[in-house]
């Protein structure tokens, strides 16, 4: 309830509803990706904390516009990850209180290991360490990708039986674990174009309104508006294309090949996307060009390859 009540009802994405979509994908990936096999109970419960907390506070701004603005939380935090800082110091606020102390069972050693695994997962929620995240899982598979194609076809062919012994082994090494961990976190919460196509709709309409709301503010304050803000310019459809072909794909291509229970995430993903460019097609207003129409379709079905490549 406390977690709850401090996330701003008036936010049209960063709000309660958000958290606890990101807190349900969390759950859904431990599940079907077997966590409990390579991830220990306090690393489990400290990311479904964290998960409910990870974006508590939110103002509906991004650190770009928080940075620029020299607004108080960009200077409490020196322009770092500012939000992602905020939400972590509100998460062990709360947990402060007696009222709210989930981790009050646990011995200091456990604690200390559950506060690391809070605030490494919350700040790399950061879309400025996204890229950073994509290259650690591409060296985790480049590095054991003898053993985890093994485990890929292991669970092609019975999912069962996945995942393999050498599988765990190699993800219960220390560093694997810290990657798996915030892994998980930021996938989940860049889940929306994995989910249903009617899903991923309302949750993209939410996230453009909040832009549109910051770019509204920008250009009152006399700011340049940032790309994908601007309510006038944007096209919505074509925005989505372009988020998943950029900045959700990378990430979702790379993950597949160390953890292929997620393939079907991907296979939505693409879904979602084909749906996107039909409705780009058929609701465009005026009509996009011929070279355009060529273009794009050029881009989805270049992307559609990519996947079919990294399920292989």
């Amino acid at each position: 309830e406390t977690a709850e009540a401090g996330y701003l009802k008036a936010v049209p994405y960063h709000n309660w509803f958000h958290a606890i979509d990101v807190t349900h994908g969390v759950y859904r990936l431990l599940r079907v990706c077997v966590g409990e096999a390579y991830l220990n109970n306090c690393e489990r419960y400290a990311l479904l904390v964290s998960a409910i907390c990870h974006d508590v506070g939110h103002l509906g701004l991004n650190n770009t516009f928080l940075i620029e603005t020299a607004h108080e939380i960009a200077l409490r935090y020196n322009d770092r990850s500012p939000l992602e800082n905020m939400h972590c110091a509100r998460l062990f606020e709360y947990v402060g209180m007696p009222k709210c102390n989930v981790f009050a069972s646990l011995t200091k050693p456990q604690f200390q290991d559950v506060r690391k695994i809070c605030i490494e997962s919350i700040l790399h929620t950061d879309n400025a360490r996204h890229f950073g995240m994509i290259k650690e899982v591409q060296m985790m598979y480049e590095v054991n990708s003898e053993l985890l194609d093994a485990s890929q076809e292991f669970y092609n062919e019975d999912p069962a039986e996945y995942p393999t012994m050498e599988a765990v082994d190699c993800f219960r090494e220390p560093e694997s674990r810290k990657l798996l961990v915030k892994l998980m976190l930021h996938l989940a919460d860049m889940s929306n174009s994995m989910k249903p196509f009617r899903i991923c709709r309302i949750w993209a309409w939410q996230v453009l309104e909040e832009f549109f709301l910051q770019g509204d503010a920008e250009r009152r304050l006399g700011m340049p508006v940032q790309a994908l803000n601007d309510r006038e310019k944007v096209n919505r459809q074509f925005s989505q294309v372009g988020f998943i072909e950029f900045l959700v794909s990378p990430l979702v291509f790379a993950v597949v090949k160390v953890l292929p229970p997620t393939e079907s995430h991907a296979e939505q993903m693409i879904q979602n996307l084909k749906t996107w460019h039909t409705i780009w097609l058929s609701d465009t207003k005026p009509p996009p060009s011929e070279t355009e129409k060529r273009a794009l379709a050029e881009r989805v079905n270049k992307l559609e390859m990519k996947f079919y490549d990294a399920i292989r």
